[in-house]
C-alpha cells in the first residue's frame, strides 16, 4: 500500500482515484436509528466535489485555513477532503476544546472559515468566533440557529444542494504537490496554549 501511495501527488487525487476504482463499494459507515448505514465511495466523491464548490462559492479560496470542529463521523472525512479539494488547509480541533482554546487556534492559524458539526459544539465555539477577527464564515453540519453578529452562516446540506457535483472538475483542480500544506494539527493544550504542527500532503501519504 505505501509503495502505491508514493505515486500520488496529493491526498485529494488519491481519494478521487480510489473513489473511481471502488465506485459503489462502502466507504464510510454511521449508525442511524439503531442501524449501520454506509456511504459509498462514489457518493462520498460527489459530496466532496459539491462541498468544495460550495466553499469556493462563499469565498474560501486556495491557501485559506478552515477550522474543523466535529466528532468522529462520516461528515468529518467529507469535510476534510472537501476543504483540501477547495484548495484550502484543514485545521482540525478537539471537540473538548474550551472557548479560550478555540480563540487561540483561530487567531494562531489565521482560519477564515469554520465547519462545526452540532449546536452543542457551536455553543462553545461561536463566542470565540465573535471575539476573534478570524473565522467569520461558519458552516453547520446540522440544523442550528444562526448567531447574531457578523458571522456569515451557512448550512452544510444547503451548500451541497446548491452546487451539483462535478467530480471530474474537482479532481482536475487538485493540482497541488506533495510539499504543499494539507493541514495544521494542534496539540491538546494541556501543557499550555495549543501548538500547531504543519503536515504536508507528502508526509501524510508516506505514513
Amino acid at each position: 500500500m505505501s509503495r502505491t501511495l508514493e505515486h500520488f501527488p496529493n491526498l485529494v487525487t488519491m481519494f478521487f482515484t480510489r473513489a473511481r476504482e471502488k465506485g459503489d463499494a462502502p466507504f464510510l459507515w454511521a449508525k442511524k436509528g439503531g442501524k449501520w448505514t454506509s456511504t459509498s465511495w462514489a457518493e462520498a466523491a460527489r459530496q466532496v466535489a459539491s462541498l468544495a464548490a460550495g466553499l469556493n462559492a462563499i469565498g474560501l479560496n486556495r491557501g485559506d485555513r478552515v477550522m474543523l470542529v466535529s466528532e468522529n463521523r462520516p461528515e468529518w472525512c467529507i469535510a476534510d477532503l472537501a476543504i483540501m479539494a477547495a484548495g484550502c488547509i484543514t485545521v482540525p480541533t478537539y471537540t473538548t476544546n474550551t472557548e479560550r482554546d478555540h480563540l487561540h487556534i483561530l487567531e494562531n492559524s489565521g482560519a477564515c472559515g469554520i465547519i462545526v458539526s452540532t449546536a452543542k459544539l457551536a455553543k462553545v465555539l461561536l463566542p470565540a468566533v465573535l471575539r476573534s477577527n478570524q473565522g467569520q464564515t461558519v458552516i453547520g453540519m446540522e440544523e442550528m440557529r444562526a448567531p447574531a453578529g457578523s458571522i456569515d452562516f451557512h448550512l452544510w446540506h444547503d451548500l451541497i444542494a446548491k452546487h451539483p457535483a462535478d467530480v471530474a472538475k474537482a479532481e482536475a483542480a487538485a493540482d497541488f504537490q506533495r510539499g504543499d500544506l494539507a493541514c495544521i494539527i494542534y496539540t491538546s493544550g494541556t501543557g499550555g496554549a495549543p501548538r500547531g504542527v504543519m503536515q504536508h500532503h507528502g508526509a501524510i501519504l508516506h505514513n
